[in-house]
Parts: structure tokens; sequence; C-alpha cells
């Protein structure tokens, strides 16, 4: 996956991540924390590209 495809995900999930916090008030929800690991996965393969590069 190129890291341009990864930067938008990135951010399409950090405003999910942003909606679902404000939705439920709990940033342990586990909704919150799953969209949290996604989020973290995403970020964490985005340097390893950039590494590559």
């Amino acid at each position: 996956m190129k890291n341009d495809t990864i930067l938008s995900e990135i951010d399409q999930l950090r405003m999910e991540l942003h909606r679902l916090i404000s939705q439920k008030g709990d940033l342990l929800d586990p909704g919150v924390l799953e969209k949290s690991q996604q989020l973290d996965r995403l970020i964490v393969q985005s340097y390893k590209i950039a590494d590559n590069s």
C-alpha cells in the first residue's frame, strides 16, 4: 500500500475516532479502543514505508 493512501486512511480514521469519542464520551469504550488500535497500526505502517523510501 502506498504511503499517500495510508495517510488518507489515517486522516479518515482520525476523524472517525474523534467522532466516536464525542459520541461515547469514554476513552475506554471498546469501540473507541478498537478504532484507536486501527489508527495505531496504520501509523506504524506509514512509518515503515517512509523508512524504506
